[in-house]
C-alpha cells in the first residue's frame, strides 16, 4: 500500500509539473504550434456581420457562439474562416493571424440568397429625388402626379401627393427640378399655359410648404444651386451673370466675389448614369451603372467581390436611406417605385478591442 501511494504521488507530481507550465502559458496567451511543437504567442480575430447571429467556422470546426464575437488563442498563420447564416450565402476567406495582434472583420455583409425586394407604389415615375428630411420624391411630368414618401418611418412607405387636387398648381407641367444633396428643399420650374413659375418647396414641413418665387427671376436661368446648410440663399446662373437670391427677404444681389456660390454644382447626366453610396460603416459600396445596381464588398485579405442586386431604369436616380438600410429605385420594366433591404442593423460588440491591437 505504501508503495502504491508513492507511485500515485509521483504520478501526480509529474502531472503537476507538466500541466502547470502549460496552464500558465495558456493564460499568458501561448499555445503549442502543432507543426513545430514550440510555444507561440497567439492572436485573436474579431468578427461582426450584418445581419448578426452567423455561425463561425474556423479551419472547418465550428466555433462556440455567433457573431458578433471574438475568437481567441489562434496560432499565427493563415486560418480559413467561414460564416454561415440561414438564407444567406456562405462567406469564406483565408485570413492571416499574427501573434499578439487582433485581426478585425468588422461589419462583414452577408449576401442573401434572394434580395428582399418590395414594391412601394404601383404608379410609374420618371425620376426620384431624395431629401435630408427623410423624404423621397417621385417625379412625374404633371405636378399633381408628384408624390412624396417617408423613407425612415419604420418601413411604412405610404405615399401622398405633393400637390393636392384643389391646389392652384396641381395641373402645371413640370419643366425642371432643382435640388441640392442632403437638402430638405427642392425647386420646381413648371409651365402653366403660357407662363412659367418657380415653386420653392420645403419638405421639412408637414404638409410641405410651397411658395411661388417666380418674381425673383427676371429671366430663365441656366441653372440654380444652393448649399444644403443654407436655407435662405440660392444662386441663379444666367448666360452673362450670376445672382444670389435671398428666399427669406426676397432680395436679389449681383455676384459678389467675396461670397462664393456652392462649390458643388449639379452635373447634367449624359450617357450612362453612375451613382454610388458608401454603406455599412463604409465597408461596402453601392454602385449604379447603366441599368444595373451592384454591391461591392470591402477587400478582406483578398479581391473585393461584387454582386448584382437588381435592374433599375437608366437615367433615373436611386436613393439610399442610411437610417434603415433601404435602397429605393425605379423598376426597369414598370417604372414602379421599389425598395430593397440592404442592411438590417448596425451590430455592436460589447467586448472592446484595444486600438493598439488592431491591424
Amino acid at each position: 500500500m505504501l508503495r502504491l501511494r508513492k507511485i500515485l504521488f509521483t504520478i501526480f507530481c509529474l502531472i503537476y509539473l507538466v500541466l502547470t507550465p502549460l496552464i500558465i502559458a495558456h493564460m499568458l496567451g501561448f499555445v503549442t504550434n502543432p507543426l513545430t511543437h514550440r510555444f507561440v504567442k497567439t492572436g485573436l480575430v474579431y468578427i461582426s456581420t450584418n445581419p448578426p447571429d452567423a455561425t463561425v467556422f474556423i479551419d472547418g470546426r465550428m466555433n462556440h457562439g455567433t457573431t458578433p464575437t471574438v475568437v481567441r488563442d489562434l496560432t499565427p498563420g493563415k486560418h480559413f474562416i467561414r460564416l454561415q447564416l440561414d438564407g444567406y450565402k456562405d462567406w469564406e476567406k483565408s485570413i492571416p493571424i499574427i501573434g499578439k495582434k487582433a485581426t478585425v472583420l468588422e461589419n462583414t455583409l452577408l449576401i442573401p440568397e434572394q434580395w428582399p425586394i418590395k414594391r412601394i407604389s404601383d404608379k410609374p415615375y420618371q425620376n426620384l429625388i431624395g431629401a435630408s428630411a427623410g423624404i423621397l420624391v417621385g417625379i412625374n411630368p404633371v405636378l399633381k402626379d408628384i408624390d412624396i414618401f417617408p423613407t425612415d418611418d419604420n418601413n411604412n412607405h405610404e405615399g401622398s401627393p405633393l400637390f393636392l387636387k384643389n391646389s392652384i398648381y396641381a395641373d402645371g407641367q413640370l419643366v425642371r427640378v432643382f435640388n441640392a444633396d442632403k437638402s430638405p428643399f427642392i425647386l420646381l420650374e413648371a409651365a402653366f399655359h403660357d407662363k412659367h413659375k418657380f415653386l420653392w418647396v420645403s419638405l421639412k414641413d408637414k404638409p410641405p410648404l410651397i411658395e411661388d418665387i417666380t418674381d425673383l427671376f427676371g429671366q430663365m436661368p441656366n441653372n440654380i444651386v444652393w448649399a444644403n446648410t443654407d436655407d435662405k440663399n440660392i444662386w441663379a446662373f444666367y448666360p452673362q451673370a450670376i445672382y444670389r437670391i435671398n428666399i427669406k427677404t426676397k432680395t436679389i444681389y449681383p455676384f459678389n466675389p467675396t461670397a462664393q456660390p456652392p462649390d458643388v454644382l449639379p452635373q447634367t447626366p449624359s450617357g450612362r448614369v453612375q451613382q454610388s453610396f458608401l454603406i455599412n460603416n463604409k465597408n461596402n459600396l453601392l454602385i449604379r451603372e447603366g441599368p444595373w445596381i451592384w454591391i461591392t464588398s470591402q477587400a478582406h485579405f483578398g479581391v473585393p467581390e461584387s454582386y448584382i442586386i437588381t435592374r433599375s431604369r437608366p437615367l433615373t436616380n436611386m436613393y439610399f436611406e442610411e437610417k434603415n438600410g433601404e435602397l429605393f429605385y425605379l423598376d426597369d420594366d414598370t417604372l414602379f417605385l421599389d425598395t430593397v433591404k440592404i442592411l438590417h442593423n448596425h451590430p455592436l460588440l460589447n467586448i472592446s478591442v484595444p486600438e493598439q491591437l488592431r491591424i
